[in-house]
């Protein structure tokens, strides 16, 4: 009994290891600094629950990827890095889960940038930077087609997707290593619902928009107080004679979620698929 016992509680613990250690390798933590350190803290406190059942983190000081791979493919896949929503104070970490397992389930691998909060636009624009970095020099080891690597963010998320789209060439921080070579520039973007993107009727400055912008999808809808930053980017895009596609509902909101209530809103997901077929980023059958 006592070697039953000894087996059993040998067996227990290594399932608990082997756990931690699969949770761990869905981890990517973007600076050496942070990497060499092993120290956890800073990865994210969560707020309490504001009663929308959605989870929130801040204090983010060691900024990081979640993985979320593309089930059983061969052949290398696309890849989309989530940039949460909060307003630059926290993240909503939650509303981007189901958003990653729908792009799996379509053959798309998903990465949810945890970057650094709260207020700190300027770091976290290096974050998004070096995100994209990552993902594209480690494309290989994950499967992942680096030339179909895109951004998608909503809300201040948005807003950051939209940054690193428009500021690719843009240097933010000195190179800390040979990944700091490799583009950072998206191949495609889709924001939902962002914000800050205008100041009055006129286009942010933090944006400088060009035909090279990568091909770009927007989703709003028009009761959004933010709305109006939608409709300027979008038009600031199509006349530089960059590739823009826009779904503009009259009713959402905003913060609306991957299968919002609200009908014709709730189409959106399926707009985004053909979207993404449109511009061969998957094929039709996925």
């Amino acid at each position: 009994m006592v070697f039953i016992l000894c087996c059993i509680a040998f067996w227990s613990t290594s399932v608990i290891a082997n756990a931690n250690e699969k949770k761990a390798s869905q981890i990517i933590k973007l600076w050496p600094k942070d990497a060499a350190s092993q120290d956890n803290e800073g990865m994210g406190t969560p707020k309490p629950d504001q009663g929308d059942g959605h989870i929130r983190l801040t204090d983010i000081t060691q900024p990081s990827l979640r993985y979320f791979p593309a089930p059983g493919k061969k052949k290398p896949v696309p890849a989309v890095i989530l940039c949460p929503g909060g307003g630059y104070v926290s993240l909503v970490t939650t509303k981007m889960t189901p958003i990653a397992k729908w792009l799996n389930d379509h053959g798309i691998s998903a990465y949810i940038l945890i970057y650094r909060a709260p207020k700190n636009r300027k770091d976290a624009f290096q974050d998004i930077q070096r995100a994209v970095r990552i993902v594209r020099s480690r494309a290989s080891e994950w499967n992942i087609d680096p030339r179909r690597i895109g951004v998608m963010g909503s809300s201040a998320g948005g807003h950051l997707a939209a940054r690193v789209s428009t500021g690719f060439d843009i240097q933010t921080y000195e190179e800390v290593d040979e990944l700091d070579d490799v583009s950072c520039k998206p191949d495609f973007t889709v924001l939902l619902y962002p914000a800050y993107m205008n100041k009055g009727k006129i286009l942010s400055k933090e944006f400088t928009v060009t035909d090279e912008i990568s091909p770009t999808l927007i989703v709003s809808a028009r009761d959004d107080g933010f709305f109006p930053g939608s409709e300027i980017y979008g038009e600031a895009l199509k006349e530089a004679g960059a590739s823009i596609r826009v779904h503009f509902f009259e009713k959402g909101g905003h913060g609306f979620s991957l299968r919002p209530k609200e009908h014709p809103l709730s189409t959106w997901p399926d707009l985004c698929l053909q979207w993404f077929r449109d511009k061969n980023i998957i094929e039709e059958a996925e």
